[in-house]
């Protein structure tokens, strides 16, 4: 005989499980960033006070909630199955719970909201107390007076250290946000931490000095672009280097709707150890929306995904070329007065020789080799399509 059983899951339980699915500080605050665009804000504030235990505040001046949904956004797995538009950050209907409870080492945190022409509603989520009962269980006040939009304050952050070292957390803080919303930042998003107003650093942009755009591809539909990025052979640019070095910054650069999931990274395709001289200088922007998340496994903490097996193979030519080309590369020609003897030929198949004395010449004396191999590269292109 069959009998149905319910397994309701520990709340507790279930609460700790979520924070341990791969975030970290700077990934869980991007979570509640996610939440505070998808609800309109254009502001956004992050403060850490120190004072007492330490709190950290996250304020944004999106539409906000009424009462109802506040308390239906602290339900796990609010809205998820549901079909969202191009422009919605969610994922998981988890994210604001499973980030803001990372954050709090006591296990604990405050969200408080509002909308245009009402009051507003406070509830407080308290992992101890629902650990003590066996419920999902959380304290909610109603009719408080409030600005429009949402705060979520985070009891006992893991940023409350000493205050050295919680300043250099926020620095480090505040480059990942920089980079993970360039794009917003870009566009008018304003991102305030400790009282400093981020600017977008963009990792994949030909506006980056002396760094080379080739072509976009579109693959997939055409629901999936790629653009590959070579940076200059030498440089000390920080905005081109990037917050981690060009080492780490290296491969692929998957931004879903916009927001950067990965700063760097193969996703699983070797760069072999033909290319790996190469590979320091390639980057691969790859632009998907929402829509994609189950075939590229976009995961919780939207810190990371995997390439379709589909699509391995055309990835693998278009990064193949890519580093072709940056092996083609060549730094700066020391001056030596030389006059070069041996022209040859200047083209080898679809490709300019890199290594010939007419070209290692105008790179040699050229204040903009990078600008150089961009013209190249654009050379390339319209012959191998003309």
């Amino acid at each position: 005989m069959t009998r149905e059983v319910e397994i309701a899951p520990s709340p507790a339980g279930t609460l700790a499980a979520l924070t341990g699915a791969g975030y970290t500080v700077q990934s869980a605050v991007a979570d509640l960033i996610d939440n505070a665009i998808s609800a309109g804000a254009r502001e956004i504030s992050l403060s850490l006070d120190l004072g007492g235990g330490g709190t950290l505040t996250l304020q944004d001046d999106g539409h906000g909630m009424d009462g109802e949904v506040l308390v239906q956004a602290m339900k796990i797995g609010y809205m998820h199955g549901e079909v969202r538009n191009a422009s919605d950050l969610g994922r998981f209907g988890t994210g604001l719970k499973a980030a803001s409870l990372y954050l709090s080492q006591s296990g604990q945190f405050t969200l408080s909201s509002a909308r245009a022409g009402g009051r507003g509603t406070v509830a407080t989520l308290d992992t101890e107390r629902m650990a003590q009962t066996g419920r999902w269980l959380i304290d909610v006040q109603d009719e408080v007076d409030l600005l429009v939009g949402t705060t979520v304050r985070i009891a006992a952050p893991l940023l409350a250290l000493r205050p050295e070292l919680a300043s250099a957390e926020m620095r480090k803080l505040s480059e990942h946000l920089r980079c993970t919303f360039a794009t917003y930042l870009a566009d008018g998003l304003s991102i305030c931490v400790q009282g400093t107003l981020l600017r977008p650093w963009s990792l994949c942009s030909p506006e980056l000095p002396e760094v080379s755009s080739l072509s976009s591809v579109r693959l997939d539909d055409k629901r999936v672009r790629i653009t590959p990025f070579i940076l200059p052979t030498y440089t000390d640019d920080p905005e081109v280097e990037g917050p981690l070095g060009r080492h780490e910054h290296a491969g692929f650069h998957v931004h879903r709707a916009g927001r950067a999931l990965t700063l760097g990274g193969w996703l699983g395709l070797g760069i072999g150890r033909r290319h790996r001289a190469a590979s320091d200088r390639v980057r691969v922007l790859v632009d998907i929306g929402p829509e994609l998340d189950r075939d590229w496994r976009v995961n919780l903490s939207k810190s990371g995904c995997a390439i379709p097996p589909r699509l391995k193979p055309r990835l693998r030519d278009i990064l193949d070329d890519v580093m072709d080309r940056a092996g083609r590369q060549r730094g700066p020609r020391e001056r030596s007065g030389d006059t070069p003897t041996n022209t040859g030929d200047l083209w080898n198949g679809k490709a300019i020789r890199r290594d010939h004395p007419l070209v290692q010449d105008v790179m040699g004396n050229s204040r903009a080799p990078g600008g150089v191999e961009h013209l190249l590269i654009r050379l390339e292109e319209e012959r191998h399509h003309g």
